[in-house]
């Protein structure tokens, strides 16, 4: 594997780590849909339990499946950003990081605390399935997760301020733009939000719900903020002075913050009925039936799903086209982090994917389960993990173990 890289290092690296953490929770996803666990907001190791005492041949293959590639990408996310912290440090130390900080560029290091509050979600996600009676102790264990998320957002902001006052005052290089790069940090702040809003979705206690909803809402309008501003920009750059080949993989950006906005507003619409039925209690008022899904909740998954795929297409279009694909994924001629960029929209895609049949579809009546139907849906999604965990391989191989290192 590639080491010490110093002035040759970028902190776009850190999306490989992400890449991988984010494959780690869409096999979780397998246990999140496929297993029940009426009395707990997620799968935990007991219901998985005793979903395996019970079912079949097949789910049973489900379920390991599920523990082996949500535990090995995980693993390899932490092996991962504990190379990436190393080279970081190193790359610090040299010129290229103080011109990095003075350019477009430094919006690259917005990956850092994205690749962070990942890390936190991934390893909340792993112990859940995996240490015995970890739910009996989970409302102590909520209040550091707040803080784990409140210490990346804070740090994300650090970032952000730093950049945005150098280009208030020096201006932003249009020209030398080329590309989505910096929806970064609309995909950074995202991360965060949907990260505040787990508390919120799980907790039983009141106020660690409204702490979790209030850090939700906070990091999730600053995302849509950074959206709303940096991607006409990153469309004016492109079309005034073209899309940079390297950047073409910012293209697919769009992608992941769809499914992490998807996510938090699933978590926060359970963590509004945690607080009516306290509130309810509170006065004294009968606690209100909840359904676990509505259309209009199926509609605005569809909505985002429909958002994925428009801009997956259209990449895909430009990046076929432009050599993208050729010089940068397939080749080990070009080493640069940029293609790795690639694996979110991939992990995004089957997680949504995911939410938008069994929480739009199938909770709605509008498919069955084990219908042939359902069936193809299913293959679906699994041929999008599997392809991205092909291109995963692929860039690993050409990106971090070329031949030529």
């Amino acid at each position: 594997m590639i080491k010490n890289l110093g002035e040759k290092y970028s902190p776009l690296y850190f999306l490989a780590s992400l890449g991988f953490g984010g494959m780690g929770v869409a096999f979780f996803m397998i246990f999140m849909h496929l297993t029940p666990h009426p009395k707990h907001p997620i799968p935990i190791l007991e219901t998985i339990q005793d979903t395996w005492a019970t079912s079949g041949p097949i789910l049973k293959t489900a379920i390991v499946i599920g523990y082996v590639g949500m535990m090995a990408f995980i693993l390899m996310h932490l092996l991962l950003l504990a190379w990436n912290l190393r080279e970081y440090a190193l790359f610090k130390k040299t010129p290229a990081y103080q011109k990095l900080l003075n350019s477009n560029a430094e919006i690259t290091l917005m990956a850092i605390p994205l690749t962070l509050a990942m890390t936190v979600n991934g390893l909340f996600m792993a112990f859940a399935t995996t240490i015995p009676n970890l739910w009996d102790v989970v409302e102590y264990l909520f209040p550091w997760a707040l803080v784990a998320y409140a210490l990346t957002g804070a740090l994300a902001l650090k970032y952000l301020a730093a950049y945005v006052k150098r280009i208030l005052t020096a201006g932003f290089d249009f020209e030398g733009n080329g590309g989505l790069n910096q929806l970064l940090s609309a995909f950074a702040f995202a991360m965060v939000s949907v990260g505040f809003a787990a508390p919120a979705a799980m907790s039983d206690n009141k106020l660690t719900v409204l702490f979790g909803f209030a850090g939700a809402l906070f990091f999730g309008v600053i995302s849509a903020m950074l959206l709303a501003v940096f991607l006409p920009m990153g469309a004016m750059s492109m079309f005034r002075y073209k899309l940079t080949l390297q950047n073409s993989a910012t293209l697919w950006l769009m992608v992941p913050i769809m499914t992490l906005w998807s996510i938090t507003f699933l978590r926060l619409r359970h963590g509004t009925f945690t607080l009516a039925d306290a509130g309810a209690e509170a006065l004294g008022k009968p606690v209100a039936a909840h359904a676990p899904s509505s259309i209009g909740v199926m509609v605005i998954l569809g909505l985002a799903v429909s958002m994925q795929l428009t801009f997956l297409m259209g990449g895909h279009a430009v990046m076929k086209k432009n050599g993208f694909y050729k010089s940068f994924v397939f080749s080990q001629e070009n080493r640069t982090p940029a293609p790795f960029t690639l694996i979110c929209p991939g992990v995004a895609l089957t997680v949504l994917g995911y939410f938008f049949l069994h929480i739009g579809l199938v909770k709605n009546g509008l498919i069955e389960s084990g219908t042939p139907l359902y069936i193809l849906a299913m293959t679906i999604i699994v041929v999008a993990q599997l392809t991205t965990i092909g291109l995963m391989a692929t860039l690993v191989k050409n990106q971090l173990f070329p031949k030529n290192a």
